[in-house]
């Protein structure tokens, strides 16, 4: 398996998202994301050519890059995820109202 670069991982990650809420259309069975946690391994590459910066690399599974001025971390994200507007993403209708009836 091959590293890839942080953003790509959270581009990944919303896209899957959105098909998850686009399958669920028409579903009985439906879930409301509260939150995400991730917890991965990343590198720490700091780059000295043209665009000089850092590069955060997630590692695949006991996977080592190898790497210049490279540092490996993990990290713990907990994201929220949301529509443009600020609202919950549904990846179901809310049926808890229901399940409280009775």
């Amino acid at each position: 398996m091959e590293d890839i670069e942080l953003a790509d991982l959270l581009t990944s990650l919303r896209s899957e998202i959105n098909r998850a809420r686009i399958n669920a259309a028409g579903e009985d069975v439906r879930f409301r994301i509260n939150s995400i946690d991730l917890e991965i391994q990343v590198e720490v590459e700091k780059t000295g050519e043209g665009n000089a910066g850092v590069k955060f690399w997630v590692l695949s599974a006991g996977g080592k890059r190898a790497a210049k001025s490279a540092q490996t971390h993990v990290v713990k994200l907990s994201l929220t995820a949301e529509t443009a507007a600020g609202d919950p993403i549904k990846t179901s209708d809310d049926v808890s109202s229901l399940l409280n009836e009775g």
